[in-house]
């Protein structure tokens, strides 16, 4: 369960106010290989005035949007790859400026992340196989820079992000076709500080995680810059947190 203060997907506020985000996911593992399957749900808290920005529409506060997941892993050492896909499934009133099923789409992904002991960067690349039929890269850095080695397990962290639209902006050949981005390049970078305070194992719960932090996006797309209709951000802020659990066997924890 997370929550925060703006719902921001591949660097595009899609909601501007307090947003819940249950999910869960669940895995199978056989050696280096793994499949894992998921949900996570897009509640909007807050209700929502004509112009806003939101999902949902005005006078919401109900789910915005679903996504389903599946993907495999593949464990190469201190490298991990990753291959999958993901259903969105919006659930907002249209006739009130939300996001309807008109706007739902799938979306095949794949990255590649590597673990180090000071640098964990990642790759990804995003292709909308659906309504928009393009592709979106994006990279990311998570750098330690505190650990605390006494139970509880305390870790502070900084996280950047950078987005690269390649297809996912206007097609001339077919004009009426939805984008989600204004132009090729650069759409967003990110810069943010989290803490994750890890409990341990937690008898007849299993492995609980606490985390929470700040995060900054500078706007470079037009798409990315919208903040509700008629108003645009070059900058934003919001804070968010959450908890993890972990049942079964060992697992990696996190957001």
């Amino acid at each position: 369960m997370s929550a925060g203060g703006r719902y921001v997907w591949h660097g595009i506020s899609r909601a501007a106010g307090l947003v819940a985000q249950p999910s869960l996911a669940v895995e199978l593992r056989a050696h280096r290989l793994s499949l894992q399957s998921g949900a996570v749900l897009h509640y909007e808290l807050d209700r929502v005035s004509s112009g806003e920005l939101s999902e949902t529409g005005a006078g919401g506060r109900h789910l915005g949007e679903e996504d389903l997941w599946g993907q495999a892993s593949v464990d190469l050492g201190p490298t991990r790859l990753h291959a999958g896909l993901v259903r969105y499934v919006f659930r907002g009133d249209s006739g009130t400026g939300g996001v309807g099923s008109a706007r739902n789409t799938t979306e095949v992904f794949a990255s590649l992340s590597t673990t180090g002991r000071y640098l964990n960067p990642t790759l990804e690349a995003w292709w909308d196989v659906d309504r928009v039929r393009g592709a979106f890269l994006r990279a990311s850095l998570d750098l330690p820079v505190l650990g605390w080695p006494f139970p509880p397990y305390a870790f502070v962290f900084v996280q950047t992000e950078m987005g690269l639209n390649l297809g996912q902006g206007p097609n001339p050949a077919r004009p009426g076709e939805v984008a989600n981005f204004a132009s090729r390049g650069i759409t967003h970078v990110s810069l943010g500080l989290g803490t994750e305070v890890r409990a341990g194992r937690l008898s007849g719960i299993g492995v609980t995680t606490l985390a929470f932090g700040a995060r900054s996006q500078l706007n470079a797309d037009d798409a990315t810059r919208v903040d509700g209709p008629g108003r645009t951000r070059d900058f934003v802020v919001w804070l968010w947190t959450g908890v993890t659990i972990v049942l079964g066997g060992a697992g990696r924890t996190g957001q």
